[in-house]
């Protein structure tokens, strides 16, 4: 994927929307999922996600401290899947990398959960859902970040 040229950029990376199923939103939100399992990654290093939980939710929930990102074999990314609370199962990791050698473990830090869902338009003025990720820009990563300062003093 080549990078908007208005993405969030520091020095210690850039930030990205992601869509992520309900099933696996949830289970982030709760604590279980520290890992988020994806066929590509960012060309640029990431530091942190907004969850974008898609249908029927359609909403987003948190905001993710992205700790690593790591490319691995099928194999090492079921262990990292199974010692991180991946929330599938081997065989559904199977189907979902088939035809890949390798994918990525977007491994996760802190999450800081909104207090509602946050309807994706009051961030995007045209808003389509991310077939996997896209990247940020610094304003709309601090519209995200205000809502969540706002709606945790409420």
């Amino acid at each position: 994927m080549i990078p908007s040229q208005n993405c969030s950029q520091s020095p210690t990376g850039s930030s990205i929307l992601i869509s992520i199923k309900p099933r696996y939103a949830d289970l982030i939100l709760a604590g279980s999922k520290r890992v988020e399992l994806r066929r590509a990654a960012p060309t640029q290093a990431i530091k942190a996600m907004a969850i974008y939980s898609s249908s029927p939710i359609q909403a987003i929930v948190a905001l993710v401290e992205i700790v690593e990102v790591i490319e691995a074999s099928v194999s090492r990314l079921w262990e990292i899947a199974r010692d991180n609370g991946g929330g599938l199962t081997r065989s559904e990791l199977r189907n979902y990398y088939s035809g890949k050698k390798t994918g990525f473990a977007f491994m996760l830090g802190k999450v800081r959960q909104f207090n509602s869902r946050i309807e994706p338009r009051i961030i995007f003025s045209k808003f389509t859902p991310p077939q996997s990720f896209r990247y940020l820009t610094p304003d709309e990563l601090k519209k995200l970040e205000k809502l969540l300062v706002k709606r945790r003093k409420s």
